[in-house]
């Protein structure tokens, strides 16, 4: 067993991280039964996908491992490659498109995508500033950004940034600044660091 499964085995808080994807699972068959209620459901899936990634950088022994000779930058990559399970359980909903909705495939992975490299960047740079739990601070600003976009265009009615059919210019330039955020997120993570601080 290489040390990377061991740290992916050990490391990770996995009865959070599959309670979110089996969350996600549930919310598509809600949405498979009432299709009618996509506009909410759907943005809910991926706020469950997108909430599991914020718990892969739960860590309990932080202050201990943060001083390992491997660095913070290996744990935070490889914390990374966890991402893969709600990324696909993402992408296989996408894919089966419950409740046989008129999804633009590539236009919610693309969401998806963004939200999620967003998510990870953000939990890793807390990692990296040492909070030794970002999933439980962040777990509820994820659930209440997304699903608040839902409330807050359609309360002043405005395009919605998660379209059933196609995504117009305004939704795909809105998504491709979060996957920039994510991207900045990421870079900001990994960068090594250059001052000691204290």
């Amino acid at each position: 067993m290489t040390v990377r499964w061991w740290h992916l085995r050990r490391g990770i808080p996995w009865t959070a991280v599959l309670g979110c994807c089996v969350a996600a699972g549930l919310l598509a068959g809600l949405l498979a039964r009432w299709p009618s209620a996509a506009l909410v459901l759907l943005p809910g899936v991926l706020a469950c996908c997108a909430t599991a990634t914020v718990f892969l950088y739960d860590e309990a022994a932080l202050p201990v491992v943060a001083v390992t000779p491997r660095g913070g930058a290996w744990r935070r990559t490889t914390r990374l490659t966890a991402a893969a399970l709600p990324l696909g359980v993402w992408g296989l909903l996408v894919v089966a498109r419950p409740g046989d909705l008129p999804l633009d495939r590539s236009g919610w992975w693309l969401l998806g995508g963004a939200t999620i490299l967003l998510t990870t960047g953000t939990a890793a740079l807390a990692s990296r500033r040492e909070v030794p739990s970002p999933g439980a601070t962040l777990a509820g600003g994820v659930v209440l950004t997304v699903l608040g976009l839902v409330v807050v265009t359609t309360l002043l009615g405005w395009s919605t940034v998660f379209p059933m059919t196609g995504f117009d210019q305004a939704a795909l330039t809105f998504w491709l600044v979060v996957g920039a955020a994510g991207a900045a997120a990421w870079l900001g993570a990994l960068w090594p660091a250059r001052w000691s601080v204290g």
